[in-house]
């Protein structure tokens, strides 16, 4: 959705493709180490390690409610623009300032010291 959206320099597929990979490693890791997080006496587990792939509808939001104002690419643009930190304006240099959202969301997925407490 993000690629549709705009995010679409090298850098940003980049960045996309590591927030998937991410988000997969997340999963597996979930299914590899459920049985190890403590657990009350119900048998529910205390936290979450990492953050939850759910919390990825957050994102999904965000760029639903872009499109609807038309803060795309092709209309007025995404918010905050485009960083050049190579090269030339628009060559492979350049990344959306929204794509560091992206590589911030994967770190926490794939984190073994951040714990959210499950509701």
């Amino acid at each position: 959705m993000a690629f549709v959206v705009g995010l679409r320099t090298v850098l940003d597929t980049v960045v996309l493709t590591v927030f998937i990979c991410c988000g997969l490693a997340r999963l597996a890791r979930f299914n590899a180490t459920v049985a190890l997080v403590p657990k009350d006496t119900t048998g529910k587990a205390h936290y979450f390690e990492g953050l939850p792939i759910p919390s990825s509808l957050g994102i999904v939001s965000v760029l639903a409610y872009w499109t609807k104002q038309g803060w795309i690419a092709g209309e007025e643009g995404i918010p905050w623009g485009t960083i050049t930190l190579w090269g030339a304006e628009g060559g492979s240099g350049e990344l959306h300032v929204v794509s560091v959202v992206f590589g911030l969301w994967a770190a926490a997925m794939i984190s073994s010291t951040l714990r959210v407490p499950k509701l």
